[in-house]
């Protein structure tokens, strides 16, 4: 690509492009740019495995820069800016959330409307896109809506489109999530079949702090003490192994009281835990170690604890929920017992209290007939 240079002022111009070869790494593309600081010029690169790919990199580089947006050489597909976007996103994002975003991209996306130009893209084509997604689930189908929209938005930022498509395109409808409503005896059946297991301090700390799997996984001794359970981190799965990481929102991090039942419950599952540390010839707990572990005294996997749990549900002829569902089964107990929603919303860790009133007001018949007799 001939050398370009931006307008005298501007505060980034490109210099060249050119292949490159790292050891190891194989052919790569790399977007060389200079930008302005402190009164200096100061040369920087991105790479990418296409050229296309690494045009898209160095475009939001020097949007990013302040600089204008240089002049456009070949249209872009679809493919091409999903790719390079998605390679700015990595590292940006929760590792989680890139992996989904990457998933969507890969799968969905790119099969569905990589072909076309993204300056030709219309309305049109995003809506029949949506629609031909006939083995997934109204809400996934949002899902791949959401992250086209969130690229489509940089595209417009960075000036390769002038409108958002997929954010005029009509979403799919949304059934009315059911979740079922739990009793108080249902919960103490779930804890009666985990009975004298070690699946009953996670289920108990599920059912009476309504924590998240990662959120119990993350919990240390330090995080439970003077009758609270503090949640400070959560387990995620990266590269093929669990990895401690911050909440994955402010809301998320909170304190909880802890009721007398369940701390009685962690007190007992603190003996237990000592008893097998001193039997595998370990030292005495300390405040960094976490609360579910398995045989070995390892952190317990999630998924690992899910079987685990499962299996316990099935031999007491109960039906298999994850510790999602106990978190449900938390929220709904207290709703029903008459919890205001926004005291609800904060023990669960909701990022708003529309997400609880959601979840947890379905099939409001008797709260109707009830409100209107207050007339």
């Amino acid at each position: 690509m001939p050398k370009r240079r931006a307008p005298s002022g501007a505060g980034a111009v490109i210099d060249r492009w050119k292949g490159t070869r790292r050891s190891g790494a194989g052919s790569r593309w790399e977007g060389r740019y200079s930008v302005v600081v402190d009164g200096r010029r100061v040369q920087r690169s991105v790479y990418a495995a296409t050229q296309k790919e690494a045009q898209v990199k160095l475009a939001v580089a020097l949007a990013e820069a302040g600089a204008a947006r240089p002049a456009q050489g070949e249209s872009l597909t679809v493919e091409e800016w999903l790719r390079g976007w998605l390679a700015t996103q990595e590292g940006r994002l929760r590792f989680q959330t890139y992996k989904r975003y990457e998933n969507i991209t890969r799968l969905h996306l790119v099969p569905g409307l990589g072909d076309k130009q993204l300056a030709a893209l219309t309305v049109a084509d995003v809506e029949r896109f949506l629609r031909s997604q006939p083995d997934l689930s109204a809400r996934s189908v949002g899902h791949l809506r959401a992250v086209l929209r969130t690229a489509l938005n940089d595209a417009v930022r960075h000036g390769h489109v002038a409108t958002n498509v997929a954010q005029l395109a009509r979403p799919p409808r949304l059934p009315a999530k059911e979740r079922r409503a739990w009793t108080v005896e249902e919960r103490d059946r779930v804890l009666a079949a985990v009975e004298g297991t070690e699946m009953l301090a996670p289920a108990a700390t599920a059912l009476f702090a309504g924590l998240r799997q990662g959120e119990l996984l993350g919990l240390r001794w330090r995080d439970v003490d003077g009758g609270t359970v503090h949640v400070r981190h959560s387990v995620i799965r990266q590269g093929g192994r669990s990895v401690l990481v911050e909440p994955k929102s402010a809301t998320s991090r909170r304190s909880l009281p802890m009721s007398d039942r369940l701390a009685a419950i962690l007190a007992d599952h603190r003996g237990r835990e000592e008893a097998k540390r001193a039997a595998l010839g370990l030292d005495s707990l300390t405040s960094d170690d976490p609360l579910f572990t398995n045989q070995f005294a390892e952190p317990l996997e999630p998924s690992s604890m899910t079987r685990r749990f499962q299996r316990l549900l099935v031999a007491a002829g109960l039906a298999p929920c994850g510790s999602h569902e106990l978190r449900h089964a938390f929220g709904s107990i207290l709703v029903n017992a008459g919890a205001e929603l926004v005291t609800v919303s904060r023990l669960l860790g909701h990022s708003g209290i529309g997400i609880t009133a959601d979840t947890y007001t379905r099939d409001p018949k008797d709260r109707m007939a009830a409100a209107i007799r207050l007339l």
